[in-house]
């Protein structure tokens, strides 16, 4: 059971440190625009979330499959003119 715990730490910090990463290279790459977006900056944008949605292991761990679609729901939000 210990072992158990530990891993679903493990997973969880895993989830922090990427959601990091992601909100970053969002920053990096989308933040100098003035909402001017083009077709690719859309594109590569929602690549970049559905990768983190579909690669990121929460092993069916409902905390953490909150914690992963509360963040990128966050970034969707903080960047509403790539997701129209």
């Amino acid at each position: 059971m210990n072992d158990n715990l530990k891993y679903h730490e493990i997973l969880e910090e895993d989830i922090i440190v990427e959601m990091e990463w992601l909100k970053e290279e969002f920053e990096l790459l989308f933040k100098s625009e003035t909402e001017m977006y083009s077709q690719m900056d859309k594109r590569i944008a929602s690549d970049l979330l559905n990768y983190i949605l579909e690669n990121t292991d929460v092993h069916e761990n409902l905390l953490l499959h909150n914690m992963l679609e509360e963040e990128t729901n966050i970034i969707e939000k903080s960047y509403p003119a790539l997701f129209n």
